[in-house]
């Protein structure tokens, strides 16, 4: 007589253990999504300095260069002049002009390619922030989820000891 009630309290046990296990897996589900969202929002903050780093190195660069290229043109007009060719004017300015104007298309260019490469880490740092509210997103999910399968495991206990409780009393 016994035998029945023993079972019915051991299918009831089994259905909250497994309520509770999954409940466990949806919390360290959870978890592992929350970690991985931090992981992206540091990564964010490193795109971020990168993208800064890049337009830093950028503006230095640019500016070496113009340096540079102010340097070649005095060497240019002292050249030019020692030469005895009369540097404010004719082939002697065009050479100058010419010098100035590469030297700024150089110039612009590596702002350019600074301002290229501090998009792209912006744009992976877009990225990553999207991934994070995500991940969030599916912990949040993930603990739902577990309540459902908590809920689902509870009810599908409470049935089967009913139905083994109604075959006990009346079968």
């Amino acid at each position: 007589m016994c035998t029945p009630l023993i079972g019915m309290m051991f299918s009831m046990a089994g259905a909250m253990a497994q309520a509770q296990g999954q409940k466990h897996a949806a919390a360290s589900k959870a978890a592992e999504y929350e970690y991985q969202a931090k992981i992206d929002d540091n990564n964010t903050k490193v795109a971020l300095w990168k993208a800064q780093d890049a337009k830093a190195r950028g503006a230095k660069e640019e500016a070496a260069h113009r340096v540079k290229v102010a340097a070649l043109k005095g060497r240019q007009r002292s050249a030019l002049a020692a030469s005895g060719v009369e540097v404010g004017s004719g082939s002697a300015l065009d050479i100058l002009a010419d010098t100035a104007a590469l030297g700024e298309l150089d110039a612009l260019t590596i702002r350019s390619n600074a301002e290229r490469e501090a998009y792209e880490h912006k744009v992976d740092a877009s990225n990553l922030t999207a991934n994070a509210g995500m991940k969030r997103m599916g912990a949040k999910n993930a603990i739902i989820a577990g309540n459902i399968g908590a809920k689902t495991s509870l009810l599908s206990g409470a049935g089967s000891v009913a139905s083994k409780w109604y075959d006990y009393s009346y079968g």
